[in-house]
């Protein structure tokens, strides 16, 4: 080991004799004595004596400079080059403890230095501040008496890492100087007491953003648990059903079963069997508007469902499972999904795809959903996602530009199914929200068809989506418009816009929901038919019910009559945890 050191090591001293290196002094001697053969090893290096003076050494060995001895005259030849040798190897040795003792030195300076700059340079970063755009700004508080005053600082951004930018986009922050000690600002100084302009409330202007699919999925409530015989009871008693208006809704659910096609569907049109025509006010023959059998069925199932009936549960088990087997039947398989339009009508597919997932929600097992139940609302939800169009509508048809109305029947599906675990594309509710905007008459909180040109039913429609995208009451705008519909009270025919309105207010629990109720809700059992084949169902005439006739008012005023414990109110804090 010792030969492959020496040979890889640099440093010639490890490679030289040993003898040349430590030269011995010997003490006095009796007899010189003669010198060791050259081919023995040298002699061990003898300890100083103790008053012997301490030199060291660059390889850390301490080497003692012995106090002057006599000499035999036969080594005194010798003993010039000894001490030569010691004399020079000490002044070398001092010259690398000065050049060592130098460079420890300046290690330190240079710490101290650096040291120091980087304490400057905090304190400097902790007295201006700053943030990641380099610009500081520093402040002082100010009294209750000081004036406060706005400016504005252009920034910037940092092109490397906001590539969604424009190039020559500034951004505009406004810096407010606040009047008095955040700590002293009293709650009710925060709320503004004006209504503010959409303008400042960006959020809910532009659709949002993931925030919406956030606020809809913690909602508090909205949910399904309420059906059943014991929610039917306590949430009827509570909300303001009575025992006449529940008779109303089972005497609809019998009218909407004897009209169930045989291969489980429902049909607009009361010509065809089993009807045959002895109900009046089925779909007119001149009515060129599209009307799926796949909308008739997913109203009539939707009756079922908010009352509690499923294909499991209830008097009409078969009825109910006969509807869900025709959906499953008719569901066209495309390379985007199911498509339930069945003649070209978004209608239908909505509808179809809001009664299939309330009906995968409330049909679990030991907490889990249907599996063939899943898969085709997840694929009729991938097939509505694909169809909206850029604006956030949906139309007619899939990709066109559409309507409120449409896009209404979509957005609920696409509600009810995410709550249920179906995953969608996390853009739609956000395009939707900003489409139902963009057709909204500002400043105020009332919505157009397809622009902002208002209507009173399209106003109900657009406050319930806002609700179900997440907009809670709060908003001056928007209670003010939820307060006149109010007070309109229901229109009594129109049951689209009652349908709608009902929903609203009862989400928000609205403080005139008595009124509203009471008014509709006795309006609706005493129009109901008593007698003949049309026993149990309604029919006004308007512009909504004339297209969709007698089969598409029964199941809407079943639905409006079920609203107390069909849903939870959706910004009221459930008892229990919702479906």
């Amino acid at each position: 080991m010792t030969g492959k050191i020496a040979a890889s090591d640099s440093d010639d001293r490890w490679r030289e004799d040993p003898s040349s290196r430590f030269k011995q002094v010997t003490q006095p001697q009796p007899a010189p004595q003669p010198s060791p053969p050259a081919s023995s090893a040298p002699p061990p290096l003898q300890l100083a004596p103790p008053n012997a003076r301490v030199i060291g050494t660059s390889d850390q060995t301490q080497r003692s400079d012995p106090a002057p001895a006599v000499v035999p005259p036969q080594s005194q030849t010798t003993l010039p080059e000894t001490l030569a040798d010691h004399t020079i190897e000490g002044n070398e040795r001092r010259w690398q403890d000065i050049v060592s003792s130098a460079r420890t030195s300046s290690w330190l300076l240079s710490l101290a230095i650096h040291l120091g700059l980087l304490i400057l340079l905090a304190l400097l970063t902790f007295r201006l501040g700053g943030n990641d755009t380099g610009i500081a700004i520093e402040g002082s508080r100010s009294t209750s008496a000081s004036d406060a005053r706005l400016e504005s600082v252009s920034v910037t951004p940092d092109l490397a890492t906001d590539n969604d930018q424009q190039l020559d986009t500034q951004v505009e922050v406004n810096v407010m100087q606040p009047e008095k000690d955040l700590a002293t600002i009293q709650t009710d100084s925060v709320l503004p007491k004006n209504p503010l302009e959409l303008s400042e409330h960006g959020l809910l202007e532009g659709g949002g953003g993931p925030q919406v699919s956030q606020m809809m999925m913690y909602m508090g409530g909205g949910g399904m648990s309420a059906r059943t015989p014991e929610g039917r009871i306590k949430y009827g008693e509570q909300f303001g059903a009575t025992s006449e208006s529940e008779a109303a809704v089972e005497q609809a659910l019998r009218w909407l079963q004897t009209h169930q096609q045989s291969d489980g569907s429902w049909s607009f049109n009361l010509d065809l069997a089993p009807c045959g025509g002895r109900c009046r006010h089925g779909k007119p023959a001149s009515e060129s508007t599209p009307t799926p059998k796949t909308a008739a069925t997913g109203l009539a199932l939707l009756a079922f469902l908010g009352a509690g009936y499923t294909a499991d549960v209830g008097p009409y088990q078969d009825t109910v499972r006969k509807g869900i087997y025709y959906l499953k039947s008719v569901a066209l398989e495309t390379q985007v999904g199911f498509d339930w339009q069945q003649g070209g009508s978004m209608y239908g597919h909505g509808i179809a795809t809001l009664a299939m997932s309330e009906a995968m929600a409330m049909m679990k097992i030991n907490g889990q959903v249907d599996s063939d139940l899943f898969h085709h609302v997840q694929q009729a939800a991938n097939f509505t996602t694909h169809a909206q169009h850029p604006n956030g509508s949906w139309g007619y048809t899939p990709g066109r530009p559409g309507d409120i109305t449409i896009t209404g029947w979509q957005v609920l599906s696409l509600v009810t199914a995410k709550k249920a675990g179906v995953q969608t594309r996390s853009d739609t509710f956000p395009r939707a929200k900003r489409f139902v905007m963009s057709v909204r008459d500002e400043p105020r909180y009332q919505f157009g068809y397809n622009s902002p040109k208002p209507e009173k039913t399209t106003t109900a429609i657009g406050l319930t989506l806002l609700l179900y995208l997440g907009q809670q009451p709060g908003l001056s705008f928007f209670d003010r418009e939820l307060d006149r519909i109010a007070e309109r009270g229901p229109t009594l025919t129109n049951v689209y816009h009652d349908y709608y309105a009902t929903m609203a207010l009862h989400h928000i629990r609205h403080r005139d929901w008595e009124a509203w109720n009471t008014q509709l809700r006795d309006h609706l059992v005493r129009t109901q038919s008593k007698t003949g084949h049309e026993a149990g169902s309604w029919h006004f005439s308007d512009k909504w019910g004339n297209v969709g006739g007698r089969l598409y008012t029964t199941a809407m005023c079943a639905l409006i009559l079920e609203v107390y414990y069909r849903y939870l109110p959706l910004y009221e804090a459930p008892e229990e945890f919702p479906l």
